[in-house]
């Protein structure tokens, strides 16, 4: 197979540099474990803060939402889905005219418990069991609050 630079060859990505992208790939996933990490204590500070104004959750909420969006949109590209699946069911869930009882806050605590789960046990790709029993554990825990005030 002749190729437009004059050589006979197939063409192949050197191994050197299939290994550097590998490392680059693990130091960003081990970033976006980090950035996670954080992300997911800024909704667990959200939740504090909105148990403390039961009047005024719409601002806290909101701001939910948006780290969820996060979530969901950098899981999957750095090989964590099931923060993009957990990520994406926060979303579902907080989206603007939710409820914001006390219920929809334990709701979004679940959320928060299942991916420190996840991120914690570094549970990459679907997870296989754990991955399972991480999502089934979720709809139970949420199905537990979904009882309306």
């Amino acid at each position: 197979m002749a190729s437009g630079f004059g050589a006979n060859v197939r063409g192949e990505i050197p191994a050197d540099l299939l290994e550097q992208a590998e490392e680059q790939l693990e130091r960003a996933s081990l970033d976006f474990t980090k950035w996670a990490l954080e992300y997911v204590s800024k909704l667990s500070d959200l939740c504090t803060e909105a148990l403390m104004e039961p009047g005024r959750r719409s601002r806290h909420f909101g701001e939910i939402h948006n780290l969820a969006l996060e979530l969901r949109g950098q899981g999957g590209t750095f090989g964590y889905p099931l923060v993009s699946q957990i990520g994406k069911m926060l979303f579902d869930m907080t989206i603007e005219g939710c409820r914001e009882d006390d219920n929809a806050v334990e709701i979004v605590k679940c959320h928060i418990d299942a991916m420190r789960a996840v991120l914690r046990e570094k549970v990459a790709g679907d997870g296989g069991e754990m991955g399972t029993a991480v999502i089934a554990g979720l709809t139970q825990s949420i199905s537990k609050f979904q009882v309306v005030e």
